[in-house]
């Protein structure tokens, strides 16, 4: 149509070219982003072709999620200044973004991991295995007794769960050496969770005397007892703290009884 030989759009049309809703547009004039060049005096709206350029930005702009209360206030004042500025605003977030993205990506694929050893685990036997260094980090309480409140031991893991975030797919507790060989089970070294970063360190690559305990927490005590035997009885030395990996827990089942424990020690051959 024409309008003094100016070429306008109705609301429809100029919808179409861009392929959005005319409710697009109606919104974008409800909260001024986006206005038409004027009405009719049949009360209808029109566009004209200037618009298609500064409406094609904002387009772009939206594609790529800046927040239309972003866009209003750049479109108030609109220039290459501003623009870089806004520009930097969103690489930033985009890097947090990705950040997040990867690590929701390491949670689910530790989630992947276990679950997968779960399928080939064989409950109550020892098994031998060279394990490669592993990065874990520790946590920052120490000298954890089992034997503890309720409270005080859900502070600790609350507090550690904050220290990895979404890493915590993975983690246990580490019992050292000492403890270990003075059957002192239920007194932990810290908490421990497989991960990479800052204020990692590495869990030492070697031969591991692996024991896969199922049932209550109470009677892990029967595990290390059984473990210790085995490990002897095999002609093997403790060279190392056991790591207790809580593998089947509460995110995969209602029932204490069927949570599997994965305990971990480097063992060396006798003399």
């Amino acid at each position: 149509m024409k309008n003094n030989h100016i070429k306008t759009f109705s609301t429809g049309e100029f919808a179409d070219l861009f392929g959005v809703k005319k409710d697009t547009l109606l919104y974008y004039n409800k909260i001024n982003l986006f206005n038409p060049a004027g009405i009719h005096s049949n009360g209808y709206r029109y566009y004209t072709l200037p618009q298609l350029d500064t409406f094609s930005a904002i387009q772009s702009l939206r594609s790529v999620n800046v927040p239309i209360k972003e866009l209003k206030s750049y479109f108030d004042s609109p220039s290459s200044t501003r623009l870089n500025e806004l520009a930097s605003r969103q690489v930033e977030n985009i890097e947090m973004e990705i950040n997040k993205l990867k690590e929701n990506q390491l949670f689910f694929s530790r989630l992947m991991e276990i679950t997968n050893e779960l399928q080939t685990v064989v409950i109550g036997e020892l098994t031998l295995k060279e394990l490669p260094a592993e990065s874990v980090l520790y946590s920052t309480s120490k000298n954890i007794d089992w034997d503890d409140s309720v409270e005080a031991l859900s502070h600790i893991y609350d507090e550690f769960l904050i220290e990895v975030g979404v890493n915590g797919a993975s983690f246990g507790s580490v019992l050292n050496k000492n403890n270990l060989l003075n059957e002192n089970y239920l007194q932990a070294d810290c908490l421990f969770c497989r991960m990479e970063g800052p204020g990692t360190i590495k869990k030492p690559a070697g031969l591991y005397a692996i024991y896969y305990y199922q049932g209550s927490y109470d009677n892990i005590k029967n595990a290390y007892s059984y473990l210790l035997k085995e490990i002897s009885s095999q002609k093997l030395i403790i060279a190392g703290d056991a790591y207790e990996e809580y593998l089947l827990h509460s995110l995969v089942s209602k029932h204490e009884e069927e949570y599997i424990t994965k305990i971990s020690i480097k063992v060396i051959p006798q003399e």
